[in-house]
């Protein structure tokens, strides 16, 4: 029963986000609320791959040490 009610608050919240991104896509949205159509047009734009990455997230992921397992792949792949 509760993996019944999880599915649809799932299902749920995964329309509204659909419903709300076809409403930015059309732009009904941003006579009303601007500053929300900039967000989801920036967001669009990321998803496309249109735009520059975040610059905390390049930040995050410079932070993050190679695993020494990987090195080692890497020197046996090339010998």
């Amino acid at each position: 029963m509760s993996a019944l009610i999880v599915m649809i608050v799932i299902l749920a919240i995964a329309l509204a986000v659909i419903a709300i991104v076809a409403v930015g896509m059309q732009g009904n949205l941003a006579d009303r609320a601007p500053e929300i159509a900039h967000v989801m047009a920036n967001t669009a734009r990321h998803l496309n791959g249109d735009a520059q990455p975040p610059r905390g997230l390049v930040e995050f992921f410079d932070e993050i040490p190679v695993p020494k397992s990987a090195d080692s792949a890497t020197e046996a792949a090339r010998r």
